[in-house]
């Protein structure tokens, strides 16, 4: 409903300037100048109120546009510590970062130093990419934040803006940059109104205007007048007369943001100021007409126009502080009827907006239930790959002891029943190892790591793992060729891919079938269908494949299978990135996956992974070199002095006694530096085996490195049976735990005798 305002014309007898009509007669020209001179000063002293109060919100209106900037700023150097990022994996990173802008018009890019676009989460993976626009003309070297001006947008051609932060990717310089609409800047004027009759701007560093609070869309782009563009540059902040692009007349008070180098700009109407300087002299000319006797016989009769308006008016003021909702009534005097309008509409708009606050307060809340969720599940996923490998740790020290003493036990006993019986328990224990290693392998904290596989080995060991994950009521068959090729690949990827597809295949089956996982090799040839993977190029591949008995998929699903986070399986059963996680490890290796299904026979997923020509690693472990000699060599008789270095004390006790029943002399110390000070004080040996994790201030890496500076000629082995890595110490012999102690012997003597020579 429009507000009703009086006529420019003479003033109506129902108007409070009507009623006032016969007092300005009495007024005599004393007070008459009286008034004016006050009104003069009233405008004077209102127009430096007004220029102050506009400096101010000038100035707080400049540092709101630098925390918007300050934000984004800190949201991208967030982002930027990204592993994926720095590690060159972008695609995955244009996830997470696609994820942070998800259900706004905000986009990430991320470009080189010359512009060129890897990244924009506008844009999907693979597609072409613009050049980047934001930063075309330079930004400001003295500014705390890098903000770029107005620009118009490559991919949804609206205008905007962005800042950037530096990065550094696989060793290169780039920037990752943070673009808006020029929209999400409008909301400053939506967060910080301002006072009737003020115009607010805001401006890039080269006087384009960027928000404003009357018809934006009409102005953005446009430059600033050609004077208020010279003051601008005079100084960071000031006053002039100018006026708007509509033009008006105006007081404009201008204000740089210190980080960006943006301008805002308060425009104040000179109308509007000098009509507050006639709305002050008729205050204070109606003020010197009460001191006039006619006009208090007069004020008396308006009183009674104007005494039950006023007071219907109060209740509806004290009822709207209550939180009601104002009714609209009129009062029979305009100007308390436009007040009185005033306050229902301002009731009607605090109900929606407390009623908006609300829903707004909702979604905050359960936003953080959200995330606070989020962050309770990464920190169980971590926490459970840590206890893996201490519990892992613990458990191959226990396995040590338990093995050591079994082949000491062994020597000892001269009656066959005991040698069947240790047997047994030897058996049991390599099985517990291998059972820690499967542990390890899904525990370790590094991953990315390829290495050339032999499946031969890998395979067995794997469906030994998900034989258990799967359930007794699904009967497991693996078939591999006996002559497979080895493949090259991240082996704890392909272990999680293969685990992924069995328990997938469980699910299809509902617990109760038959899988079959199968490794044979394929030679395509040029023109070679392969099914749904006919993207593959002719060559060796070994094909991986999981096939089921379960219910099986659409023509439909299997088309979408391979997409992340699509799933057919109830809400927070799965999160569709089972299938994902195949495909993307078959496609790094060079290969591919292929799915063939039919509704109620059952699926078969096959990984395409190329041949490797490569070495195997199935004597490397961890990248440090593993010897190992076999278990079915004759006893032989060394001789040396071990100085062995182990913190656990019962695999120190029975290490040693078993390598000095083989003929060694063997010293101990529990810690490295307990070490170090036994060959500095003389102990001469001939060779250190020590173990990696230990307590005190060097680990047993370190003290190869130590002793390589200190004894260069004292070689060193490494023991370990947790998932570390040595890359500081790569060419140290390292025996994995438990081992064998006859392997053992045999690693000493080689570190000893390199060269092979008898001793």
């Amino acid at each position: 409903m429009p507000l009703r305002t009086p006529s420019s014309s003479a003033p109506r007898a129902g108007s409070v300037s009507g009623k006032l009509r016969a007092m300005v007669w009495l007024i005599v020209l004393p007070p008459l100048l009286l008034s004016v001179i006050a009104g003069m000063a009233v405008f004077h002293t209102e127009r430096r109120a007004a220029v102050a109060a506009a400096t101010e919100t000038a100035e707080a209106l400049s540092l709101v546009t630098d925390r918007e900037m300050a934000v984004r700023t800190a949201l991208l150097q967030a982002l930027s510590v990204s592993p994926s990022l720095a590690e060159g994996r972008l695609e995955q990173f244009q996830g997470e970062a696609a994820r942070l802008v998800a259900g706004s018009p905000n986009t990430i890019v991320l470009a080189t130093a010359e512009g060129r676009q890897l990244i924009n989460t506008r844009i999907a993976w693979g597609q072409a990419l613009p050049a980047a626009g934001g930063f075309t003309d330079g930004i400001d070297s003295r500014r705390r934040l890098l903000v770029s001006n107005l620009y118009l947008g490559p991919v949804d051609r609206r205008f905007s803006f962005a800042v950037r932060v530096p990065v550094t990717v696989l060793g290169q310089p780039m920037y990752l940059g943070y673009g808006s609409p020029v929209s999400e800047m409008q909301q400053i004027f939506r967060q910080q109104p301002l006072p009737e009759g003020w115009l607010g701007v805001v401006l890039d560093r080269n006087g384009v205007v960027i928000a404003r609070t009357r018809d934006p869309e009409k102005r953005v782009g446009q430059r600033a007048s050609a004077n208020m563009l010279a003051a601008l540059g005079r100084g960071d902040q000031g006053v002039v007369d100018a006026r708007t692009l509509d033009g008006e007349p105006v007081f404009t008070v201008f204000s740089r943001a210190p980080d960006s180098g943006w301008v805002v700009l308060i425009g104040l109407s000179q109308s509007e100021l000098a009509k507050g300087a006639w709305t002050a002299f008729a205050m204070m000319l109606a003020l010197s007409m009460v001191f006039i006797v006619l006009a208090l016989v007069l004020a008396r009769r308006m009183s009674r126009a104007i005494a039950d308006p006023l007071r219907r008016l109060r209740k509806d003021a004290i009822r709207m502080g209550g939180g009601a909702t104002i009714v609209e009534a009129a009062g029979g005097v305009d100007e308390i009827d436009v007040v009185q309008h005033a306050l229902a509409t301002a009731s009607r708009e605090r109900a929606g907006n407390e009623q908006r606050l609300r829903e707004e307060i909702d979604a905050a809340v359960e936003q953080t239930r959200r995330a606070q969720q989020a962050v309770l599940r990464s920190q169980k996923l971590e926490a459970l790959g840590r206890l893996t490998g201490g519990i892992a740790h613990d458990f191959n020290n226990l396995l040590q002891t338990m093995t050591t003493g079994l082949q000491l036990a062994r020597r000892l006993s001269t009656d066959p029943r005991a040698d069947t019986a240790l047997d047994a328990c030897q058996r049991a224990t390599g099985k517990a190892a291998q059972l820690t290693r499967q542990l390890l392998a899904f525990g370790r904290p590094q991953v990315g790591h390829e290495a050339v596989i032999d499946l031969r080995r890998q395979l067995p060991e794997l469906m030994a793992l998900a034989g258990g994950a799967v359930g007794t009521a699904v009967e497991v068959e693996l078939l591999i060729d006996e002559d497979l090729w080895p493949v090259r690949t991240d082996p704890v990827q392909l272990e999680l891919a293969v685990l992924n597809l069995a328990l997938n295949a469980r699910d299809a089956m509902h617990g109760r079938g038959r899988l079959t996982v199968s490794a044979r090799n394929r030679m395509l040839a040029e023109g070679d269908p392969v099914g749904l993977a006919p993207e593959l190029l002719p060559g060796d591949y070994v094909a991986i494949a999981v096939r089921d008995t379960g219910d099986g998929m659409s023509q439909e699903q299997m088309e979408r299978a391979f997409e992340p986070f699509f799933t057919t399986k109830p809400v927070g059963q799965g999160t569709g990135l089972g299938l994902a996680q195949v495909y993307a490890l078959a496609r790094s290796a060079g290969g591919t996956a292929g799915i063939i299904s039919k509704i109620g026979l059952g699926t078969e997923v096959t990984l395409w992974l190329p041949r490797s020509h490569g070495r195997t690693a199935s004597d490397v472990e961890a990248q440090g070199q593993v010897l190992t000699v076999p278990s079915s060599a004759p006893e032989r008789r060394f001789a040396g002095t071990v100085l062995l270095v182990e913190d656990e004390p019962s695999v120190r006790e029975l290490t040693a006694q078993a390598l000095e029943e083989r003929g060694f002399t063997v010293k101990t110390a529990p810690t490295a530096d307990q070490a170090l000070d036994q060959l500095r004080g003389g102990l001469a040996a001939d060779v250190v085996l020590t173990d990696i994790v230990m307590p005190g201030a060097r680990s047993g890496v370190d003290l190869a490195r130590t002793l390589k500076v200190l004894k260069p000629t004292l070689p060193v082995v490494l023991a370990s049976g947790h998932p570390v890595r040595i890359e500081e110490a790569p060419n140290v012999p390292l025996v994995p735990k438990p081992y064998d102690v006859d392997v053992l012997a045999a690693v000493l003597a080689e570190a000893m005798n390199p060269t092979g020579e008898a001793v």
